[in-house]
Order: structure tokens, then sequence, then C-alpha cells
């Protein structure tokens, strides 16, 4: 059983999903030369589908480069920026699997279990 609402949570969980994988692999490279760190964005694609009144796609991750400076060697990973994205990642992640649970309770209330 789907409805808007679970399209939407679903959908940010897998972009939640894809940019943990992105910041872990940004952290596994700090020190590679010549790496280029990537981000993701999801949050918009997630926010036009809902203005439009669409179902967003399962996965509306959007994986680019970023544009920060390099360092001497290449590499533009900054260590801190990334453990911060990734506490905040966890955060939401965490925040959405809630509202999921919480929309299964009510689903289970209504039904009377």
């Amino acid at each position: 059983m789907t409805d808007d609402v679970m399209s939407i949570l679903y959908s940010s969980l897998n972009g939640l999903m894809t940019q943990q994988r992105v910041i872990a692999d940004n952290i596994s490279n700090v020190s590679t030369p010549g790496y280029q760190a990537k981000a993701v964005d999801f949050e918009s694609t997630l926010r036009a589908a809902i203005a439009n009144g669409t179902s967003p796609s399962s996965d509306p991750s959007i994986v680019s480069y970023t544009n920060d400076p390099a360092k001497q060697d290449g590499n533009n990973v900054n260590l801190d920026a990334e453990t911060v994205a990734a506490t905040q990642n966890t955060l939401q992640y965490q925040a959405v699997t809630d509202a999921v649970n919480a929309r299964f309770q009510l689903l289970r209330t209504a039904i009377g279990g």
C-alpha cells in the first residue's frame, strides 16, 4: 500500500542512502591525489515533485562533482565538511525512518491492531 506521503518518504530514504554512500566515498578518498569530491542533490527533485503534485522517482538523486578548491595534490575533499555532512545525513535518515514508522503505526491503529 503506497500513497503520496509514503512515496515521498521512500524517495527521501533512497536519496539519503545515496548521499551517505557519496560522503563515505569522499571521506575514504581524502588522501587520494587528484580525487574530486562529489555531492548529492535530491532535495530539489523532491521539492519539485511535491510542488507539481507528481510522484517522485524512487531515487531522485543527482550526483555531481563539487567546485571546492583543490589542494596541491588535486584533491578537493574537505574532511571537516564531509564529517558534518555525514552527521547531518544520519540525523535526517533517522528522522525520515521515524516518519515511516509513525506512518505504519497509524495504519496499524486504523486497522485496529
